[in-house]
């Protein structure tokens, strides 16, 4: 699968929102036990009540899904809570590599979406989420090019080097440094690694020579 400039146009929009929504600390309804601890990372606890949504959040979820709320709203965590792991690990990996963000593509990512980022729909500013976006790029080539493996298209994620990722994490994991301690959780977290993949990009198409928004 090669990826053209209109299918990361088109994701552009749809990134951008998903990235800078990801609900810290963020107050649920009394139905949610917000100090249960789903998982740690190195020296870090996730706990509930660092990926459950806003009450904006919450609300705008009771209006879409209706009858599936519950289901959705563990969804939801599920997604939020398997980001903060894979945030905590790409921090650590970048710093035991030596890798910097990179302040030129900062600038880049800036250019491109700042008009496309509102204190409407982003929870943080633009230089935020540039940068965290740039490490991750960083940190995924460094990933890929120490471990290799397949590389598969996401919709959050383009080029996500999913061996790459297994390998890291499995590692973080035998260390005692990932532990996720939420079966529900945990079963869904290591599940995105099992093959079949529904978008595998072939080797030939596969290039962390620059990030996908460029």
């Amino acid at each position: 699968m090669r990826m053209t400039s209109t299918i990361r146009s088109s994701l552009a929009t749809a990134l951008l929102i998903l990235f800078s929504n990801l609900a810290h600390a963020a107050q649920a309804d009394g139905q949610v036990d917000k100090q249960n601890v789903l998982a740690r990372v190195l020296n870090t606890e996730i706990l509930m009540a660092d990926v459950v949504p806003s009450e904006d959040e919450l609300k705008k979820l009771k209006q879409q899904a209706k009858d599936n709320y519950a289901d959705m709203l563990d969804y939801v965590t599920r997604v939020n809570a398997s980001t903060r792991i894979y945030e905590l690990v790409i921090e650590d990996y970048a710093k035991q590599k030596g890798i910097t963000v990179n302040q030129t593509l900062v600038g880049k990512f800036i250019e491109k979406f700042e008009g496309q980022v509102s204190s409407e729909t982003a929870t943080k500013p633009i230089k935020d989420i540039a940068a965290k976006q740039v490490l991750q790029f960083q940190a995924e080539k460094a990933m890929y090019e120490e471990f290799g493996g397949r590389v598969i298209f996401r919709q959050s994620n383009p080029q996500m080097p999913i061996d790459a990722y297994k390998t890291l994490l499995s590692r973080y994991r035998d260390a005692g440094k990932l532990s996720i301690i939420d079966e529900d959780l945990r079963d869904a977290f290591w599940d995105v690694f099992t093959p079949p993949f529904q978008y595998e990009i072939a080797p030939t198409n596969v290039d962390f020579n620059q990030p996908w928004w460029l």
